[in-house]
């Protein structure tokens, strides 16, 4: 009997931890399906590691400069470590990122990672769209070996985030965004609709195999003028993989082409997260220096209205790059109308998420 016994423990042990991921996966789902009932999110891409005026300084975000809170949502950049490098694309050192990502979510803060991975076919940047590159990372591809090795890259450090008990911190994780658009190594013109979902997958059960299962996976083309269901989910990977769906948009029109085309693509997600039990969020958004004083008032909350995005994620405020400013700060003639943004009990910030 001793040799059935320890059989039994060992089985245990390796099934307790893949259990405790996929709990931990659930848990969040969950959670964030109860915030859904509460309000609309609001997060930044970056906030916690520069704004406009300042860099590097732990426990600070241009939004708390504002109105006294941090966004509820943090969004991180992985761009960068596929190579290698000790800093993403944007500078922000990777060790600074964790220590601030586990930071944040031990204080209830929901974070989600984007990746502009570069292209694997020339070691270009993400916007380089030469040299056929998605079809060269598939399976039997010159480079597929060595995307197998960058995404590694991308979940070794996504295993490093583990909250105070050792456990791990589940995150969103939203790759090869905005493929609708020509812009990307993976975007439209430069792959077909079936070699993305692939590229999509292969990434997906890479995760799997390192039993990455403390990952929500979320999808977001970039929104269209009067978007169609048939055009939003032309490279949906499939419901077994997608938990959140997406979407995203910048104020590049006039305000009116941009209530319209977000309420449009709004309506889409949601009738088909109603029909699916997924969740949906506006996973990228922001107007270039946000020169209307009233933006987030007049534009952002009409936008939204009727529907129940579980976040908002507003783009993010370079320190080293003027044109790269889409949320709000102190000297921004926006920063009162944010304020009223924030007393609006309709939106969600950190201090709003109570963690278990």
């Amino acid at each position: 009997m001793k040799p059935i016994f320890i059989l039994l423990l060992t089985l245990l042990s390796c099934t307790i931890p893949v259990l405790a991921r996929r709990s931990s996966v659930k848990t969040l789902l969950n959670r964030l399906t109860q915030l859904q009932k509460q309000g609309v999110m609001i997060g930044q891409q970056d906030a916690l590691f520069y704004g406009t005026t300042w860099k590097w300084e732990f426990g600070r975000s241009d939004m708390q400069d504002v109105c006294g809170d941090h966004p509820a949502v943090l969004g991180c950049e992985l761009s960068g470590i596929e190579l290698g490098h000790d800093r993403n694309i944007d500078g922000v050192p990777f060790k600074a990122m964790r220590e601030q990502i586990i930071n944040f979510a031990s204080h209830g803060g929901i974070v989600t990672l984007s990746w502009h991975c570069h292209n694997p076919a020339n070691g270009e940047s993400a916007w380089d769209v030469k040299a056929d590159a998605v079809a060269k990372v598939s399976p039997g591809g010159e480079k597929h070996l060595l995307m197998q090795e960058w995404t590694a890259r991308v979940i070794d450090f996504i295993k490093s985030l583990r909250d105070a008990q050792g456990r791990p911190i589940p995150v969103i994780f939203r790759p090869w965004h905005e493929m609708s658009g020509n812009w990307f190594w993976w975007g439209a013109e430069h792959c077909t609709t079936s070699q993305f979902k692939a590229l999509y997958r292969m990434t997906y059960k890479q995760f799997k195999r390192a039993k990455m299962n403390h990952i929500i996976w979320c999808y977001s083309p970039g929104a269209k003028v009067d978007d169609t269901p048939e055009h939003y989910f032309s490279f949906y990977p499939g419901n077994e993989i997608v938990d959140i769906l997406g979407f995203d948009i910048y104020h590049n029109a006039t305000a009116e082409e941009f209530v319209k085309t977000t309420q449009g693509d709004l309506k889409i997600m949601h009738d088909y997260a109603l029909k699916h039990n997924k969740l949906y969020a506006i996973t990228e958004t922001g107007y270039r220096n946000t020169p209307d004083a009233n933006w987030y008032s007049s534009v952002l909350m009409p936008s939204i209205n009727n529907f129940n995005p579980i976040y908002v994620l507003l783009w993010r405020n370079a320190w080293d790059n003027p044109e790269e400013n889409y949320g709000p700060a102190p000297e921004k003639a926006c920063a009162p109308d944010f304020r009223n943004l924030h007393s609006n009990k309709q939106f969600l910030f950190l201090k709003d998420l109570k963690h278990d």
